[in-house]
């Protein structure tokens, strides 16, 4: 029997088990509870809701609030990224609930985080900087795979990858393409940057902001003019503009 096997049994067992004790303890209390059991039972969960209310209620204002200002304070910015931290993922399982685009959640999203890191006017070196592309920039009629090496790029115009890397050159800030978000955050680990500036779609842009909150990252939402994942583009101009806003000349 395989390790992922026993993992999966190990974990649905011991998560009957507890559902097992949950519900041994609701029977009990069922069982044995008087009507004052009963309504302080519910006075904490009224509790509860309120108080759920209330942070998403703060959080929602607070989050709104730096979207209409584009600005936050520098000093304050933690309690923005926590409110935005808090939100998203009950706007997401809302609008999944009643079916509405997440894509527009998400975009939201990106562009709140980038006014906070934004706000913070920190500038870096060249060295300190990473900028982070999905592979879809590519031509997919182009023999020259860069996943391995941006270099391999032969400038032939049929994509933007040849601009973002005279870019790159003439910046001197190191410059990867990532298959997915699992090599994007390794490659993330291994670089060690003090800022990424990132590519990708509003779906990848999302989990890869929430998974390196302990960094500063600026998202460029690229262009799918024939659809997700294949032969999208970036405007390199907004690439330039997001990069010289950050890095010490």
């Amino acid at each position: 029997m395989s390790k992922s096997v026993k993992d999966f049994l190990l974990l649905s067992l011991t998560s009957i088990c507890i559902l097992l004790v949950i519900l041994a303890g609701l029977s009990y209390v069922y069982r044995y509870s008087t009507v004052s059991t009963y309504e302080m039972i519910l006075m904490v969960m009224i509790g509860l809701v309120m108080t759920a209310t209330l942070i998403l209620a703060l959080s929602a204002v607070t989050v709104f609030h730096a979207y209409r200002r584009k600005k936050v304070s520098p000093r304050t910015a933690w309690i923005f990224k926590l409110s935005l931290k808090i939100l998203l993922p009950f706007i997401s399982f809302f609008a999944e609930l009643i079916k509405y685009n997440k894509e527009e959640i998400r975009r939201f999203y990106v562009n709140v985080n980038n006014i906070i890191v934004q706000s913070g006017s920190c500038r870096y070196k060249p060295e300190q900087v990473l900028i982070l592309l999905p592979h879809c920039l590519q031509s997919s009629s182009c023999e020259y795979k860069i996943t391995s090496d941006i270099q391999n790029c032969r400038k032939c115009g049929k994509c933007c990858i040849g601009k973002i890397l005279d870019l790159a050159e003439d910046t001197n800030v190191r410059t990867v393409v990532a298959t997915g978000g699992t090599l994007a955050r390794n490659v993330i680990a291994s670089a060690k940057p003090a800022f990424v500036l990132s590519v990708a779609c509003e779906r990848d842009l999302t989990s890869g902001i929430s998974d390196v909150n302990h960094l500063p990252v600026i998202g460029i939402i690229n262009e799918r003019p024939m659809g997700p994942c294949h032969n999208t583009t970036v405007n390199v101009n907004i690439l330039k503009e997001k990069l010289d806003n950050i890095l010490i000349r």
